[in-house]
């Protein structure tokens, strides 16, 4: 009977040891990948890593719907990549410029307004996906579409193989 309950007490501290009791770290993204263009003229702005995290959490509970990984499903020819957020009218290959399409969705000529058509705060009465966003939120999730393609190679494209 000793011998069982010394055995099943030594069992019990290996069991117990295998569970991890260290903080988790997360991801640190050097300064030069989390440095985007602020505005047109290229003003560096440099995010924290809680905003990326931030930026990345909401993006993928409430756009991958239809941008997975950077991608539109909606329309193949436009992507949320760098070349494609550069050839938009206006350009949208920077923060503010991407906080204003938040807000004010044009099409990618810049000639439709597309509040009606695509998600945006400004009209969470057809939205409601981003009602809960804050002013920081947009800015966060704007940022995260700058940054991903500095972390993921494949962000944007074609969804076309």
């Amino acid at each position: 009977m000793v011998k069982r309950l010394i055995l099943t007490a030594i069992a019990a501290v290996f069991f117990f040891l295998q569970f991890p009791i260290h903080n988790a770290s997360a991801l640190e993204l050097d300064e030069a990948t989390r440095t985007i263009p602020l505005n047109e003229d290229g003003q560096p702005i440099t995010l924290s890593d809680q905003q990326i995290a931030n930026g990345n959490r909401l993006f993928i509970r409430e756009c991958t719907q239809c941008h997975l990984q950077g991608k539109t499903k909606t329309n193949n020819n436009v992507s949320l990549g760098v070349e494609d957020l550069e050839g938009a009218e206006p350009p949208r290959d920077n923060l503010l410029a991407i906080v204003d399409y938040l807000k004010y969705p044009t099409s990618y000529d810049g000639e439709d307004d597309y509040t009606e058509f695509h998600v945006n705060v400004t009209r969470p009465d057809i939205y409601p996906e981003l009602k809960d966003f804050t002013e920081d939120d947009v800015y966060d999730v704007s940022g995260y579409i700058l940054v991903a393609p500095k972390l993921d190679s494949y962000w944007g494209g074609s969804i076309y193989f």
